[in-house]
C-alpha cells in the first residue's frame, strides 16, 4: 500500500522512474520537492496526479498492469491509473479519496513527493494535517459546467487555498481540470474566466507570487500534464510539470535547531517504533539523541528512511521515517507531537501563548472564553481564547483599542490563548511552520493566527523504558 502510514519502513518503494542503477544514482543527486494536491471532492485531482505519474512512468509496472486489468474487468477503465493511489475498497466503490496517500515521481530537474488529500469536507482534518508536509500546494478546480459554479457558491476552494497559506505553504499553482468535458470542449473563455476568479482570491488570502501558474489540463487524457498539449492552442504557458519545476528549488532553514512535527506513528517488527513527519528545521542523523514533546520521552535514532531507502542523514524539508527501536512504545506517541534535540533548544509544552488573530468568517462574535479547535503544524487541539488584549488596525498594524469585549468577522485582535490539551508550539519569528495556525469552528476555518510569544512549561523528566526504579536524570 502507498497510504501514508505504510509509506516508510516495510513498504515496497514505488520507483519514480523506470530504469537501472544509473537512473537511481541520478535520482539521488536531484533536489527533493513535496507537493500537496487539494481540491473539492470530485474535482479530478487524484485522476490528474495518477495520469501524470503514469506519463513519467512512476508506477511499478507489474502493480500498474494489475490495476489496469482490474479496472477493465469491473467496467471502470477510466480508473486504471487513479486506483494506484486510491487502494481502499471504499475509495474504489465510492470513487472518492478517503485516505491521504503519497506517490513519488521525477522530472528532469527534481524528485517529487506528491501528497493526495481527500476533498470531502468531512475529511478536512486529514487534509489539514498533510499541509505541514508540503513545499508547494497544487489547487485543483474543475471547469466542468455547474461544478465550478457550485464551488464558487460554497467558497470551498477559496477556503482550501486559505488553509494552505495559513499553514505555511508559500508556493501555489493551479490546475484547471476537465477541459476535455463536453460542457467545456477546451473553451478558452471558460478557462480565462476561472483563471481570473482564482487568481483574485489567491491574492485575497495572502499569496503574493508575482504570477501564480494556472494550467488548463485534462487529467483523464493527460493533456498539459507532463507535456504540452496541442488541443489548447490558446494556452501559451508551460505544462503542469514544467510549471512545478520552475518553482523549485526550495530553500531550507538547516541552521536552526531540530523540529519534526509527528504525522504518523506505527510499530514495525524490525525497526520498532517509527515516527513519520517532515523535518521543518535542523537535521537528523542515525545515532542522534532526540526528545519528544509533550511527553518528554527520549530515544536515539536507530535508523532513517527517506523515499523508501535507508539513509544516514536527513535535512530540513525532507519527509522521513525515524526508527526509535524499543526505547518508546508506539501507543505512547501520536500525531501532533514534536521531535527535537534535548541539548539544543528542546521543544516544550505551551502553557499559554500570545497570538495575532484575523477573524475571517465567524457567524457571530468572539468573546473571552471562546474555545474552538486550533490546527497548528500536525496537531489539532481545543484552545481557549482566555483574554482579548487589543484590536489591531488592519491597514497600519497598530493597536486600535485595548481589551475589547468582542471581535467579529473582518477584525484583527491580539489574544492570550490557553491550550486545553498538551501541545508544543513556537513563536512564528523563531519557527514559522510551528507558529501559524487555523481556527476551526462550525466545521470550517473561521480565523487564522500567528503566534507572537509562548510561555512554556518545564520539560518533564521521564523515566526511560527499562530503567531501574532508582532512576535519576
Amino acid at each position: 500500500s502507498n497510504s501514508f502510514g505504510h509509506s516508510v519502513f516495510g513498504a515496497k518503494k514505488q520507483q519514480a522512474c523506470c530504469g537501472g542503477a544509473g537512473q537511481a544514482v541520478l535520482a539521488m543527486a536531484k533536489s527533493g520537492v513535496s507537493i500537496l494536491l487539494v481540491g473539492n471532492q470530485g474535482c479530478g485531482k487524484t485522476t490528474a496526479l495518477a495520469q501524470l505519474c503514469a506519463d513519467v512512468k512512476a508506477f511499478p509496472e507489474e502493480q500498474h498492469e494489475d490495476c489496469r486489468r482490474l479496472a477493465k474487468e469491473v467496467g471502470r477503465p477510466d480508473h486504471q491509473h487513479a486506483w494506484m493511489l486510491d487502494r481502499l475498497r471504499e475509495e474504489r466503490e465510492d470513487l472518492r479519496t478517503v485516505n491521504s496517500s503519497l506517490q513519488n515521481f521525477e522530472s528532469g530537474a527534481f524528485t517529487y513527493m506528491a501528497l493526495d488529500t481527500p476533498g470531502s469536507i468531512g475529511l478536512a482534518k486529514n487534509m489539514l494535517s498533510m499541509t505541514s508536509l508540503a513545499d508547494i500546494a497544487v489547487l485543483v478546480v474543475s471547469a466542468k459546467a455547474k461544478e465550478w459554479e457550485a464551488d464558487v457558491d460554497k467558497s470551498r476552494t477559496r477556503e482550501l487555498a486559505l488553509c494552505c497559506f495559513t499553514m505555511g505553504i508559500k508556493h501555489i499553482t493551479v490546475w484547471v481540470t476537465k477541459l476535455d468535458d463536453t460542457s467545456v470542449d477546451y473553451a478558452q473563455e471558460r478557462f480565462e474566466d476561472i483563471k481570473k476568479a482564482v487568481t483574485a482570491f489567491l491574492k485575497e488570502v495572502g499569496y503574493k507570487q508575482r504570477e501564480v501558474p494556472v494550467v488548463p489540463i485534462s487529467g483523464l487524457l493527460g493533456e498539459n500534464l507532463a507535456f504540452k498539449s496541442d488541443k489548447m492552442d490558446f494556452y501559451t504557458g508551460k505544462s503542469a510539470l514544467e510549471a512545478l519545476d520552475d518553482m523549485g528549488p526550495i530553500n531550507r532553514p538547516a541552521d536552526k535547531p531540530l523540529r519534526l512535527p509527528v504525522l504518523k506513528v506505527h510499530s514495525h517488527p524490525m525497526a520498532g517504533t517509527v515516527v513519520v513527519g517532515r523535518i521543518e528545521t535542523g537535521s537528523l542523523r542515525t545515532g542522534t539523541k532526540i526528545i519528544i514533546s509533550p511527553s518528554g520521552q527520549t530515544a536515539e535514532v536507530e535508523s532513517l528512511q527517506k523515499d523508501g531507502e535507508d539513509v544516514s542523514e536527513a535535512q530540513a524539508g525532507e519527509i522521513v521515517g525515524v526508527a526509535l527501536g524499543e526505547a518508546v512504545d508506539a501507543e505512547d506517541l501520536q500525531r501532533g507531537m514534536v521531535v527535537s534535540s534535548p541539548s539544543n533548544d528542546p521543544s516544550a509544552v505551551a502553557e499559554q501563548f500570545l497570538a495575532q488573530v484575523i477573524v475571517l468568517d465567524h457567524p457571530g462574535t468572539i468573546r473571552p472564553g471562546y474555545c474552538p479547535s486550533i490546527a497548528v503544524h500536525t496537531a489539532q487541539v481545543p484552545c481557549e481564547f482566555e483574554e482579548l488584549l487589543a484590536k489591531i488596525d488592519r491597514k497600519t498594524g497598530q493597536e486600535a483599542g485595548s481589551r475589547p469585549d468582542t471581535v467579529k468577522t473582518g477584525e484583527v485582535v491580539t489574544v492570550r490563548v490557553r491550550p486545553q490539551a498538551p501541545v508544543s508550539v513556537e513563536a512564528f519569528s523563531a519557527y514559522p511552520s510551528l507558529g501559524r495556525f487555523a481556527v476551526r469552528d462550525h466545521g470550517r476555518v473561521v480565523a487564522v493566527g500567528v503566534i507572537k510569544e509562548v510561555t512554556k512549561r518545564p520539560i518533564p523528566k521521564v523515566k526511560p523504558k527499562g530503567a531501574n526504579e532508582y532512576f535519576e536524570s
